[in-house]
């Protein structure tokens, strides 16, 4: 497969997962943020994909020969995590979620820090991220091993010193060619005394193991013969050309020293060219660098707007409750008031309707005092007759009670068993099975 193909390959599976995983969150209530290449605890070899929103992360796996290409495989909320561990590198971020079950490790590859963003202005997760010196990010030192680390430096040693042979003029060479001849000598030294005693050619490191000695000197010793290499190909080419410039010196004509000169302002031309080349690219480079740097700018201001808005729709939330719970008070307040008036009109009818009672009480005492003051009258005058029940006026209703609770139809008021007037009660009387029966005919009890 070559390589364009490879790329509008890579570019369509990622096109068809970012569609199908916009087109799962169409009906979802949470807000898709971003979609990224992912490493799902290496369980698979298909591709994973994850999408992060603002309550958690999914995780999808990628099958170009399933029906369905994609497939939800696990969703972290981030409420589950107490707090989250992140270890950036240059061209992936390891994630290390801490919650109350099984930790969770993931990789996500490029979109590391946005994820890392989203995870601080979303979740109230407590972010940890690893602190490390810049160069164990590089490709080959970040996980420290010594033989990764061994052949890292070796290749980054010959991708340096090619370039230091293009900018370097060629009469620095003879002198890096010799001095780094010198070097090889004492590298060797080295070697051979740091197997015998490592402590005596590692003064500056901690550990002084042969271990140490050997995959240190063994680098300087092939720095040494990289440089030697490098630089004394380009001292060959270059000495017969010179021995071939001088010996044609001495044989051309003027005419040979023009030919010369046209060639020379050839080379400063074409010098003059490359360094165009060089501005050229170093003015994209720093164009795109200022396109980058826009972009984040724009990506952190939209998000600034988007933590905006949300504080402005919780202060307006917490106003509405606060009105919905200053009318309730109100309400609340007003059907008390409510009560307390009506509780008030109760008791203030119960007192007139004590006094009323009273009152009438009164009047039947003053009426029995001056009965009996007219009855006392009467005997001492000596006409007193003694008290006889005119059998006429002995009309009785409801006999069904009779000797229960006995009313008086004229003066609706009833007597009970025992009182001073149920004996005395003889006309109209209106028999009353209980007290709320007379009460319910309009009755009211006897004072006495």
């Amino acid at each position: 497969m070559s390589k364009t193909r490879y790329k509008n390959q890579k570019e369509s599976n990622e096109a068809i997962a970012k569609a199908y995983i916009e087109n799962d969150y169409t009906n979802s209530q949470n807000k898709l943020l971003l979609v990224s290449k992912a490493n799902y605890r290496k369980k698979s070899s298909n591709l994973c994909y994850s999408s992060v929103d603002d309550k958690g992360m999914n995780f999808y796996e990628f099958n170009n020969n399933a029906e369905q290409n994609l497939m939800l495989i696990e969703r972290y909320e981030w409420a589950d995590f107490s707090s989250v561990t992140i270890d950036h590198s240059i061209a992936k971020s390891v994630f290390t979620f801490v919650g109350h079950g099984e930790n969770r490790d993931i990789t996500i590859e490029v979109k590391g820090k946005e994820v890392e963003q989203v995870i601080r202005n979303h979740s109230s997760m407590e972010v940890n991220v690893v602190k490390r010196p810049v160069w164990t990010k590089v490709l080959g030192y970040r996980s420290q091993t010594t033989w990764k680390m061994f052949m890292a430096s070796t290749v980054y040693t010959l991708i340096l010193l090619f370039i230091l042979n293009a900018l370097l003029p060629a009469s620095t060479h003879n002198f890096i060619t010799g001095l780094s001849l010198f070097l090889f000598l004492l590298s060797i030294i080295g070697f051979l005394v740091g197997l015998i005693k490592p402590k005596w050619v590692l003064p500056k490191f901690k550990v002084k193991t042969r271990k140490r000695v050997l995959f240190s000197y063994l680098y300087l010793i092939l720095s040494c013969l990289f440089i030697v290499g490098i630089f004394s190909d380009e001292e060959s080419t270059s000495t017969p050309a010179s021995t071939q410039v001088s010996s044609s010196q001495n044989s051309v004509t003027v005419a040979s020293k023009k030919d010369v000169a046209d060639s020379s302002k050839q080379k400063v031309e074409k010098n003059d060219s490359d360094k165009a080349v060089k501005e050229e690219k170093r003015q994209k480079a720093e164009e795109q660098a200022a396109k980058e740097e826009a972009r984040q700018k724009a990506e952190e201001q939209a998000a600034k707007e988007e933590a905006k808005q949300k504080a402005e729709e919780q202060a307006a939330k917490e106003k509405a409750e606060q009105k919905a719970q200053e009318q309730a008070a109100k309400e609340e307040a007003k059907q008390k008031a409510e009560e307390q008036a009506a509780k008030e009109k109760a008791e203030q009818k119960a007192q007139e309707q004590a006094a009323k009672e009273e009152a009438e009480r009164k009047a039947q005492q003053q009426a029995a005092s001056q009965q009996a003051t007219t009855s006392s009258s009467t005997s001492s005058s000596g006409n007193y007759k003694p008290f006889e029940n005119d059998p006429s006026d002995d009309q009785q209703s409801n006999m069904s009670c009779s000797g229960q609770i006995k009313g008086n139809k004229n003066s609706k008021i009833y007597h009970v068993p025992g009182g001073a007037y149920y004996d005395r009660t003889q006309d109209n009387i209106v028999w009353f099975c209980s007290e709320a029966d007379a009460q319910a005919a309009g009755y009211r009890e006897s004072q006495r």
